[in-house]
């Protein structure tokens, strides 16, 4: 049945398994992604609880067959439980984010699609509670690698550089995150592809504006946003963020934490590309979105932290300044201070806020904010910092 099944060590002393005694065994559906509880007694596999939510995993008294875990789903925050060793029947312990209830909120639902090879992939949209059968909604795309199993995680309400998808659906927004298939050697395009096939197959279920559809991606992502960015005219906004954009120039760069190039990450990690610069420097430039500046015609977010030790900042300024030298909109939101991802409260708050107003623009029509127009200079971006510190106010971190 394709379901991934996994022993539980319920007694965290223990360090063998005993066969002769009844196991507790966490079970995970591929494609289904249901979750829930066997037991395995010898041959005999018994099914517990299996349902369309997420477990943690339990924590077993010590002298008792009661068991403490948390469940969730896109709907219902993570509230701890106890149970005895059924699971199906529990008693929530915790009532922790009853303030929910006064918002529109939402659910996500599972799709399936495929990418130009014919490989089954899957993804999820979140959809706003009011909405109705028939109607074309704005959508904002995130992804990463894989997101399907993800379909019941409780969306917490955050400040950070990713995101708030709770915010976005309770305001009107489809969110969806599709997985990507990759192969060797063509990571970014394989990005392009799997994206693309998941939006077009949104937009065949009827629930996507196709003329408002944005893209969000971090790090990996991001420079895949930024590659999508230069290829595809598929989307009204793209937002990404610590993106590496120029392949050629990264394969001797470092990662400076840790003082490592980042030959074996683009060659046998992350990067998938197989092969070294040297001996392909063709896939390193075509992989890269820099070298492509002149064919973006997407409305372009940026967001770096300048002392990003993963991503440098110089990929950032690279891009938006190629971007420019062919007049291409684009903005930049250069936080000093932070890293790869922000940090800092007022910096996090204010890219939600700028991230918000830049979609609402160009999915939803809504009047240009003065930053997006004019900008703002580095001498009044000191000035905002320096006011957020006397006064703890947010929203200013960023310049534009």
């Amino acid at each position: 049945d394709e379901i991934r099944l996994r022993y539980i060590r319920t007694d965290p002393e223990a360090r063998t398994i005993d066969l002769d005694e009844p196991l507790l065994i966490d079970a995970y559906g591929q494609w289904t992604k249901k979750e829930g509880f066997f037991e395995l007694d010898g041959d005999d596999l018994e099914q517990l609880t299996w349902e369309d939510r997420r477990f943690d995993t339990p924590r077993k008294a010590a002298d008792a067959e009661r068991y403490l875990f948390t469940t969730q789903t896109f709907q219902e925050f993570p509230n701890l439980y106890v149970s005895d060793g059924d699971f199906a029947n529990r008693e929530a312990v915790t009532n922790a984010n009853p303030q929910q209830d006064e918002f529109l909120w939402g659910h996500r639902i599972l799709f399936d699609y495929t990418n130009d090879d014919g490989v089954p992939l899957q993804g999820t949209l979140a959809i706003p509670d009011d909405y109705e059968p028939g109607q074309r909604l704005p959508m904002l795309v995130r992804f990463y690698e894989k997101y399907s199993q993800d379909l019941h995680l409780y969306p917490t309400p955050t400040f950070r550089h990713s995101p708030n998808f709770a915010g976005y659906v309770s305001n009107g927004y489809l969110v969806m995150q599709p997985d990507v298939h990759f192969r060797i050697g063509s990571s970014h395009s394989d990005m392009l592809e799997s994206v693309e096939a998941a939006v077009r197959k949104v937009v065949e279920m009827g629930y996507a504006d196709p003329e408002a559809v944005a893209l969000s991606g971090h790090s990996y992502s991001g420079g895949g946003s930024a590659y999508i960015a230069t290829r595809s005219d598929m989307f009204s906004a793209i937002a990404h963020g610590a993106a590496p954009i120029n392949l050629v120039s990264e394969f001797n760069q470092l990662f400076v934490g840790s003082g490592q190039n980042n030959h074996s990450y683009d060659i046998y990690g992350q990067g998938r590309l197989g092969t070294d610069l040297y001996s392909d420097p063709e896939l390193y430039v075509d992989q890269s979105s820099v070298h492509r500046a002149e064919d973006m015609n997407t409305p372009l977010l940026l967001l770096h932290g300048e002392d990003d030790e993963t991503v440098r900042l110089m990929h950032a300024i690279e891009f938006y300044n190629g971007l420019r030298w062919f007049r291409k909109d684009v903005i930049l939101l250069s936080y000093p201070g932070e890293g790869h991802g922000l940090r800092q409260y007022e910096n996090q708050k204010d890219f939600q806020i700028r991230t918000r107003q830049f979609l609402n623009h160009h999915l939803r029509g809504a009047p240009m904010p003065v930053w997006m127009e004019s900008g703002r200079t580095f001498i009044q971006k000191d000035r905002a910092l320096e006011m957020v510190k006397k006064t703890g106010e947010g929203g200013s971190g960023g310049s534009g």
